[in-house]
């Protein structure tokens, strides 16, 4: 307890660790951006924020359950900054994947509708998405109001909230809305075989899941059973291949998998042409795990392994931006000989 009856909460000081609160505190003290809320609401949290470059560019005060019934009320303010304006539906997709709604199960409809922030009457794009969705954005100056709820309807009317109603909530426990989690399968997707090539299976497998997913909601995607199983055996297999310890080959595991995985999601010729693919991967096992590096794809290869040096040393994004096109051009060279 603090000295004014608020909840105090000490943040560990570990390398890396991120003081959230204190992030919160000093985007609302720069002034940026108003903390908007709806009267006679109930108790509100701050259920989330966004910030580029160091500045606070969206705040949201929550109400109500999640799961249950919930509205979201959010400040925005974009200018200055390489962000803009998300697209409602886009805001809307994001949580009925959270739930597991298919967007083609549900009627999408756009409307408009008034919506008063601080006594002054705005004309808000509203959009829905079933019964239980929707959304609305209304636009005051550089200022953007969002209103997104589930399962609540109410009257669309916003304040700022005063300074007493946000320090009460800044002192309060921070409440976020979890990610969907990729459970284990029931049903093995697990072909067996080698370890490091069942794992690559598995993970492309799942990747290939999780685009559509993405594309389409629905119940979030599952690794099959046996992923932890295969991970341990790939892990040890890799350290006694490679003659490293098990943490060095638990990197270069990773690394394989990230190479892979950036190939499904960049390379088209990687999702469309099997025979591409299965070459690609076996000339990436093979100079992954040092059975060989006199492969036709060493250029992409070391191009990979470049890239990969650079994103853990560079400061800035440029340089790492340049060494991943390095990367994928080599193995386009390379689709276009191996075709």
């Amino acid at each position: 307890m603090g000295e004014d009856g608020g909840v105090r909460f000490e943040v560990p000081r570990r390398p890396g660790w991120r003081d959230l609160r204190a992030e919160l505190r000093r985007g609302l003290a720069g002034g940026r951006l108003p903390v908007f809320g709806m009267p006679d609401a109930g108790d509100g949290r701050f259920a989330g924020w966004e910030t580029s470059d160091e500045l606070l560019v969206a705040v949201t005060v929550e109400y109500g359950e999640p799961g249950e019934s919930w509205l979201g009320v959010e400040a925005a303010r974009w200018s200055g900054t390489i962000r803009s304006t998300p697209d409602l539906r886009e805001t809307l997709k994001e949580h009925l994947r959270t739930a597991g709604v298919r967007f083609a199960d549900v009627a999408w409809v756009e409307s408009e509708a008034t919506v008063t922030v601080d006594g002054r009457e705005l004309t808000a794009r509203v959009l829905r998405a079933g019964d239980d969705w929707w959304v609305a954005r209304a636009v005051a100056g550089e200022i953007e109001v969002g209103l997104t709820a589930y399962r609540k309807e109410c009257d669309l009317r916003v304040v700022t909230l005063p300074d007493v109603i946000v320090a009460e909530m800044l002192n309060a426990p921070l409440v976020s809305r979890p990610w969907p989690q990729f459970e284990l399968a029931r049903e093995s997707a697990d072909p067996g075989g080698e370890p490091h090539r069942r794992l690559v299976h598995i993970v492309l497998r799942s990747v290939r899941e999780q685009l559509v997913w993405l594309d389409e909601g629905g119940p979030a995607p599952r690794l099959a059973a046996s992923w932890p199983e295969v991970w341990r055996s790939a892990i040890r297999r890799q350290a006694e291949l490679s003659g490293v310890s098990e943490a060095a080959a638990e990197v270069a595991v990773q690394s394989l998998l990230a190479h892979l995985t950036r190939l499904q999601t960049d390379a088209r010729w990687f999702r469309e042409n099997e025979g591409l693919r299965e070459r690609a991967i076996s000339e990436t096992l093979l100079y992954a795990t040092g059975l060989s590096e006199n492969v036709p794809s060493r250029r992409a290869q070391e191009a990979w392994r470049e890239r990969e040096g650079t994103r853990l040393q560079a400061l800035a994004v440029d340089v790492v931006v340049g060494a991943g096109d390095h990367w994928l051009a080599a193995w386009e060279a390379w689709a276009q000989r191996a075709a």
